[in-house]
């Protein structure tokens, strides 16, 4: 085993035992677990078999494994930028309903001290 490998592997396990620590805490569900658990494993596949990812290539018409390699992390980043901005937008949301509740529930409280 390489150096690099042995390293690249230590870091997909820790980061894979990161997710499975945060879905034994309920904090992610079945599925996001199961697809960190993809992402890990596969980065460990492909730091052992290299030439796998000029097949790969290949069938998405491109010339090299790392260019692919390369070409779907890029987009994986995009998508999960996207979901987290997403995900932002609707946590926000939800905030601004909630105090705007807690404002007029304050508001009407209030308003019946002062009237009794």
């Amino acid at each position: 085993m390489k150096p690099i490998e042995a390293i690249l592997t230590v870091f997909a396990l820790f980061a894979w035992s990161r997710a499975f620590l945060r879905f034994r805490g309920k904090v992610i569900n079945q599925k996001e677990f199961g697809f960190w658990s993809l992402i890990w494993f596969g980065f460990i596949i492909v730091v052992f078999i290299p030439g796998k990812t000029t097949t790969l290539a290949n069938l998405l018409g491109m010339g090299r494994g790392f260019d692919a390699m390369m070409f779907m992390a890029v987009a994986l980043l995009f998508y999960s930028v996207y979901r987290l901005y997403v995900r932002i937008n609707e946590i926000e949301q939800e905030i601004t309903e909630v105090i705007r509740q807690l404002a007029l529930n304050i508001a009407i409280s209030k308003n019946t001290k002062k009237k009794k």
